[in-house]
């Protein structure tokens, strides 16, 4: 009745975690799809080894980036409903069944469950401000937003309307395929909890680089432009207020810190929660260094927009409409 399918690259060292919280959730899927995508580290190896110890578990190598790997899973799925994961994710142990129930209810055919980060013991005070910086908190799921293929479940019919996961694009192409599924007219059933978690960035280096690598796909895709223009409109005007509060009055500066501060709002929302486990201290001093830490990351957007755009334009990537 309902297939996982995930698709995995050079994950030997998260996978026998992310099998056993997917094993130990209160209902289990008829079949386990796992796709490698040309691991080098041992996965496919191990991936072997599983399957021949679990009926359940099934594997295939298939090379390409993760809309093909997700493509070619669901085509080998035998189930009509089908639950997409990542591995490197753990789970409530109630996901995968309050996931399927608006499937099997009738409720829908598309659904999508809240998100957050997961923190371990050893995380230093940097990997949860970049988990305040790029992931919501709960609260943040009052409102509807765009499913993330890490946790989503459809109909193997939805996904064939929808012409599949779209292999064009290296990222972000769970925001396309949402888009495609939105077009259709299919409603989204929102599990407005969080139910599954992964790892937040623990470096700057890689911090930037997925933003980076999110705005240079939302320059392949044509994807949210003027939530571009705003972000460099924004850092304009806010360079000219800080070069007019030296040159000419101090007053501009308060104009530029009331503009940080509601911008600041949401992130410092997030830290909050958080942070719920650190010293006093170390909440003080994410307080003050999240500024910090969103505008680097912003600078990341900024530089891998106009890449992506470039990408697009010079036919590196061959732009599908959707």
């Amino acid at each position: 009745m309902i297939s996982l399918i995930i698709t995995v690259l050079n994950e030997k060292n998260n996978l026998a975690d992310w099998l056993e919280g997917i094993l130990s959730q209160t209902v289990l899927p008829e079949e386990i799809i796992i796709v490698d995508g040309g691991s080098k580290d041992g996965t496919w190896e191990m991936l072997l080894e599983k399957s021949r110890q679990n009926s359940l578990i099934k594997v295939w190598q298939h090379p390409g980036n993760i809309s093909s790997g997700r493509n070619f899973a669901i085509s080998k799925a035998k189930c009509e409903i089908i639950v997409v994961t990542d591995a490197g994710c753990t789970y409530d142990v109630n996901w995968f069944r309050k996931i399927v129930e608006p499937i099997l209810s009738g409720q829908s055919s598309f659904v999508a469950t809240g998100f957050g980060p997961w923190f371990k013991p050893e995380d230093n005070l940097l990997t949860r401000l970049i988990a305040a910086a790029t992931i919501p908190a709960p609260s943040e799921f009052k409102n509807n937003w765009l499913p993330s293929s890490r946790s989503a479940a459809f109909k193997k019919e939805i996904w064939q309307n929808a012409g599949g996961y779209p292999e064009w694009i290296p990222l972000c192409e769970d925001v396309v395929f949402d888009f495609k599924i939105f077009k259709l007219g299919i409603n989204t059933e929102y599990v407005r909890e969080p139910l599954v978690f992964w790892r937040p960035r623990a470096t700057l280096k890689k911090y930037f680089k997925q933003l980076f690598g999110y705005t240079r796909s939302d320059g392949h895709g044509k994807l949210w432009f003027r939530r571009q223009i705003i972000r460099y409109t924004s850092y304009f005007v806010g360079l000219v207020l800080l070069y007019l509060t030296f040159t000419k009055s101090w007053v501009f500066i308060l104009v530029l810190l009331l503009g940080m501060l509601d911008y600041m709002r949401r992130f410092w929302l997030r830290w909050l929660v958080f942070s719920e486990k650190l010293s006093s201290a170390h909440k003080i001093l994410g307080f003050i260094i999240l500024p910090a830490i969103v505008a680097f990351g912003d600078v990341a957007k900024l530089c891998g927009w106009p890449v992506g755009v470039y990408e697009r334009r010079s036919g590196k990537i061959k732009f599908e409409k959707f």
